[in-house]
Formats: structure tokens, sequence, C-alpha cells
């Protein structure tokens, strides 16, 4: 059994959300190619459907994903400052980060739909902890940390042995698994006749 799908089988026990702590700032970018993304032409119902979101459609739990490049580190963002991307929310702290943010959309958003990047690996969804991060190259891969342990601990052991490019690209080739997962159940569910 998976380390992913261990922490998956935890969060269905699980009763309280993992403690948020303060994390420290990022350590310098490591080189990495840039990781997977879903096809520009995916529709936004899917793309909510993929994603880590809440029931409203909004990512990160309501941080803002400027605020994770920043040196005091993530910050919650706004209602009065969401910007609706591809059907997927995002707020923002400030109105400067939203148009730091709508100017290059994909630059900014997180890897794997915002799904720990760890668990990705294994082709598997595992909730995140906002406050566990890893900045590489620009891109924030975020993480799983609670009761069932840190997820980012074994990330950066796989950076220490195999590399940020090798690490990503096991975790591209993941979330490609999950994307075409999604999309031929999307692509089901949407075929069906009408009132079945």
């Amino acid at each position: 059994m998976s380390f992913a799908t261990v922490f998956a089988a935890g969060l269905l026990m699980q009763s309280t959300p993992p403690a948020q702590e303060t994390a420290p700032v990022a350590p310098p970018a490591a080189t990495a190619p840039a990781p997977a993304t879903p096809a520009d032409n995916t529709p936004p119902e899917l793309r909510r459907k993929s994603f880590n979101v809440d029931k409203d459609g909004v990512a990160l739990q309501g941080y803002d994903p400027i605020s994770y490049l920043d040196k005091s580190g993530p910050k919650q963002g706004k209602p009065e400052h969401a910007f609706a991307y591809r059907g997927v929310t995002y707020r923002f702290a400030t109105a400067e980060n939203k148009a730091k943010f709508e100017a290059e959309p994909a630059k900014y958003e997180p890897p794997y739909g915002g799904w720990c990047a760890w668990a990705v690996i294994d082709g598997d969804k595992v909730e995140i902890d906002p406050m566990n991060y890893e900045v590489i190259d620009g891109k924030v891969y975020l993480f799983y940390k609670g009761w069932l342990g840190n997820a980012k601990k074994k990330w950066d052991d796989k950076l220490k042995t195999d590399g940020a490019k090798k690490t990503v690209t096991a975790a591209d080739g993941g979330w490609r698994k999950l994307a075409e997962a999604d999309k031929t159940a999307f692509d089901a569910e949407h075929k069906k006749p009408a009132g079945r």
C-alpha cells in the first residue's frame, strides 16, 4: 500500500483538519521543469472536478497563491479579491496580488490542482495543509500534514536522492494519469442520456 493511499484512508477517519503551523520562508528555488497542467481546452467544469476546491469552487482553502512567493509567507485571501480562472476560484490578500495573478494565471496556479504533490506521484489525490509547501522554480508545491505524518518530508527525501527534475517529473506523470482518469469519468458522465 502506497504512502499516499495510507494518507487518503486516514483522511477519511480524520475528524479534525491538520494543524496549520507557520511554514518557514521557502528555501531558494531549485531548478525543475514546469509541472504538467491540464490542456488549455479543458472544460471549466472538469477543472473544478479535478482540482482541490471547496464546495464553492475556492482553491487553496482560500489562501492567496501569490502570497506563497512573498518572504512573509502565505496569507488568507479575501472574498472581495476573488478571481475565477477556468472554473476554479482563487482569493487574494490584496488587489495587487489579484492583478498579478490575472495577468499570468498559469504561472501562479498550484501544480497538480492543489493536491498533495507527494501523493500525486503515487496517483492519489490527498488533501493538503496550506501552510506545508515548497517553492521550486517559482511553483508552489503543497503537501499533506496531519496525524498520519508530513508528506513534505518524503518529498524532501526524494529531492535529496533524485533531484528536483526527476521528482517533479514523477509527480507530473502521476498528475497526467489522474487528469486522464478524471477526463474519462467526466466524458462518461456527460454522455449519459438525460434522466439517468
